[in-house]
């Protein structure tokens, strides 16, 4: 099995069109990882929403941050 200095050294002998492919696919390939920070981020959207709408949390205006 080659590792990974041998593998990135075969990498640099493809065309540009191959290692566009080569990334589209690990990129693919890595797809599940992805959804599951989607996943997160949504859960966190909603716990914020929740936390403002209860009154637990307070929206500030950007101009605030600023100063």
């Amino acid at each position: 099995m080659s590792t990974v200095a041998e593998l990135a050294a075969q990498i640099q002998q493809l065309s540009e069109s191959e290692k566009h492919e080569l990334m589209q696919l690990l990129m693919t390939d890595s797809d599940e990882p992805e959804q599951d920070a989607d996943e997160a981020w949504r859960a966190e959207i909603v716990r914020r929403v929740k936390a403002i709408r209860n009154g637990e949390a307070a929206i500030r205006a950007l101009q605030d941050w600023q100063e």
